[in-house]
């Protein structure tokens, strides 16, 4: 989210022109959990995740949130722990029994 404000430059490191990149700490009202952009899956219909329980595939539906570096925060009846697919797609079924290879990097 891209917000102006003004600052005091004393010391003189920003020169006119000149736009930092900061982090602003925000809190929620709610829980919500940071998956890279490739495992939200977006249809004319809605957005969602895939995650996997008990080797068998859940479409979970998610809104977005922020995106911060690499990651985009997501909303929805997700807990941490869960096994959410990195590079999700809806070729991959609801219901279908999958085995699941723990990739770290």
């Amino acid at each position: 989210m891209a917000v102006e404000m003004g600052v005091r430059n004393s010391d003189g490191r920003l020169a006119p022109g000149m736009y930092p990149d900061v982090t602003w700490p925000v809190r929620r009202s709610s829980a919500s959990l940071m998956v890279p952009p490739t495992s939200i899956v977006t249809t004319t219909e809605r957005s969602f995740v895939v995650r996997v329980n008990d080797g068998v595939i859940q479409w979970v539906n998610v809104k977005r949130g922020a995106s911060i570096g690499n990651l985009v925060e997501v909303y929805g009846p997700l807990a941490a722990g869960d096994t959410i697919v990195r590079r999700a797609s809806d070729e991959l079924r609801e219901g279908t029994r999958v085995t699941v290879r723990e990739n770290r990097s």
